[in-house]
């Protein structure tokens, strides 16, 4: 093998040893097992106990000590006997309660809160048996130049879910030449300066996910970035039927078929 080519396939894979070793964590995102959009009165959700609804900013739990909830992070040693409330902020999410060995999970998209249920034995979870990609080109890490926008821009999208749109904030643009014709993609802010790339591209809906991204690191200073396809993963959504993901701004689409980085989940 080829010295140059070793350590980019070294970190590679580690990189995606990483990535399965996240998805598989007891409460990561294959464990998710039911979505309940709170009501406007105490209502029972289909397999909890209780009774939750959404009031004056806040989410809200009735239920008794034999129901058997805890709340993360306060004394879990005594249960929920009467009313709790939490709140995060819109696109947040927080693991609430514990219901035994099941994380309960807050969330606020669109306006509206929810719960989900994050159980250590899904389906999902137990027969996992890792992500699928295409095999390791070094052709698909193209360089590109981004062009910030002069203030971040609020964008409306669908979602994975047909009852739900959001907002994200794109805070500029990427333009690569994959094949040669340039593609302009609008991407959102990353940790630490990174760049998020969601896109739609031809091998969508048999081979790969409805969409996927890509993460880039920092721009350098003169706006150059490399967008390395090999690394392109699947959002929640495609493991699970309760993922809230945003689709990709308007016009991120490639008009050819990104054949790197994930593809879609065997059990899908």
């Amino acid at each position: 093998m080829n010295s140059a080519v070793e350590p980019y396939e070294t970190n590679w894979q580690e990189w995606h040893s990483a990535r399965e070793r996240a998805l598989a964590t007891p409460h990561g995102w294959l464990s998710l097992t039911s979505f309940h959009w709170l009501p406007d009165v105490p209502s029972a959700l289909d397999g909890l106990p209780g009774r939750f609804h959404s009031a004056h900013g806040h989410a809200v739990l009735q239920a008794s000590a034999d129901d058997g909830y805890r709340v993360r992070g306060e004394d879990e040693d005594v249960p929920v006997d009467g009313v709790v409330k939490a709140e995060v902020a819109e696109a947040g999410s927080l693991e609430w309660l514990t219901l035994g060995d099941v994380a309960i999970e807050l969330a606020l998209r669109g306006g509206r809160y929810a719960v989900r249920t994050r159980d250590p034995q899904a389906p999902a979870l137990r027969g996992f048996a890792g992500v699928p990609t295409f095999p390791l080109d070094e052709a698909w890490r193209i360089s590109g130049h981004f062009d910030p926008f002069t203030e971040p821009r609020t964008i409306r999208v669908s979602t994975a879910r047909a009852d739900l749109v959001q907002d994200v904030v794109g805070v500029g643009t990427v333009t690569i030449r994959p094949g040669g014709a340039p593609v302009t993609l609008i991407a959102t802010a990353g940790a630490g300066g990174t760049l998020n790339i969601p896109f739609h591209d031809l091998t969508n809906g048999a081979i790969t996910a409805s969409w996927r991204t890509v993460t880039t690191a920092a721009p350098d200073s003169d706006g150059r970035v490399q967008v390395d396809f090999n690394r392109a993963v699947n959002f929640p959504f495609a493991f699970s039927d309760f993922g809230t993901c945003p689709a990709p701004p308007a016009g991120n689409a490639l008009s050819l078929a990104v054949t790197a980085g994930e593809r879609k989940p065997v059990a899908r």
